[in-house]
């Protein structure tokens, strides 16, 4: 029976010796952690072929892991940009990782970016000079040109080329051409359709104003030779002509609606008064003006009076333009303009 025993004994720690023997299973987390340090570091130094293969095997051994969705993002954003096998994106990096890197390296990557294939590495790029030329070495002009090739690149992803819209309207406008911001931004409406409304507002915006004061300057012109006219007539009155000319109804008006009006603006809250201010001076300028055309006028038929009145009435809606616009634009905004 002992003897049994120590049989069985043998045998167990036979088996015992034999497992101890075989190498352990590698632990999957483990074996995924270390490939996507590998990976890691092929990115840092811009081996992203290797960064590539090393993020999807971390998704095959462990896909689990915690890591597993940034190596998952990666991995997508690498395949995204492997036009070229990678060295597009290699060449990209190495200017974007520099500290500062001078014009002279800028102007490389402008030459390489046009040889670079389709893809959203060669819009990025251009991205990259577009702003080192516009905000780095003040040369606005080469930034545009950049920022123009972006928005026209058919294999640009829709997201650059709205970032380039958004920045190439944001040049033209710290330069103050609005009409060049509008050419941009019609170039591709769909990309940022509020910014294509917004700017489309401004163009009609800066018409307007371009078209009031027209009318104000010329209303201004007529109403200068109406009242040089009076002053030369024989026998002429000068203070009854200042008389004619300039009603205290009028002057009563213009304090009313001026002085009134931004009282209760001041009462009701903190609104700027000064649109009411402008529209009472411009109302009796056209008032005076009107008068003075009529006095000073040889044409009294039906039509002339008519003519006149659809004028000046076009230059007080000039005059109420002009004060919202100058004060504060987002008054106007509430009529579309």
């Amino acid at each position: 029976m002992m003897t049994r025993h120590a049989g069985v004994l043998a045998f167990v720690l036979g088996l015992a010796s034999v497992a101890s023997a075989e190498p352990a299973a590698p632990d999957p987390r483990a074996k995924a952690r270390a490939t996507y340090e590998q990976a890691e570091r092929a990115a840092t130094e811009l081996r992203f072929g290797e960064a590539l293969a090393g993020y999807e095997s971390v998704l095959s051994i462990d896909p689990s892991a915690p890591f597993a969705k940034t190596a998952r993002a990666r991995a997508a954003d690498l395949r995204a940009h492997a036009e070229g096998d990678f060295a597009p994106l290699a060449r990209l990096e190495a200017v974007r990782r520099a500290p500062a890197p001078d014009q002279a390296t800028i102007e490389a990557l402008e030459r390489d970016a046009a040889t670079f294939p389709p893809g959203r590495v060669r819009a990025e790029a251009r991205l990259i000079v577009a702003e080192a030329f516009w905000h780095r070495f003040g040369d606005p002009s080469r930034a545009a040109t950049a920022l123009g090739e972006v928005i026209a690149d058919p294999s640009a992803d829709k997201l650059t080329r709205a970032l380039a819209m958004n920045e190439i309207v944001a040049l033209e406008r710290e330069r103050g051409d609005l009409a060049a911001a509008y050419r941009a931004v019609s170039q591709a409406p769909e990309l940022v359709p509020s910014l294509y409304a917004e700017i489309g507002r401004l163009v009609r915006r800066a018409f307007l104003a371009r078209v009031a004061a027209g009318v104000l300057g010329a209303l201004g012109l007529v109403g200068a030779l109406s009242i040089a006219r009076l002053f030369r007539k024989p026998g002429a009155d000068p203070e009854a002509i200042v008389r004619a000319v300039i009603r205290p109804s009028s002057v009563a008006f213009a304090l009313y609606l001026g002085g009134a009006a931004s009282i209760l603006v001041r009462h009701h809250g903190e609104g700027d008064v000064r649109p009411f201010l402008w529209l009472g001076f411009g109302v009796l300028g056209v008032d005076i003006v009107a008068r003075a055309w009529r006095l000073g006028s040889r044409d009294g038929r039906a039509a002339a009076r008519v003519g006149r009145a659809v004028v000046c009435m076009i230059g007080v809606l000039a005059a109420a333009f002009l004060s919202l616009e100058g004060a504060d634009a987002g008054y106007l905004e509430s009529f579309g303009l």
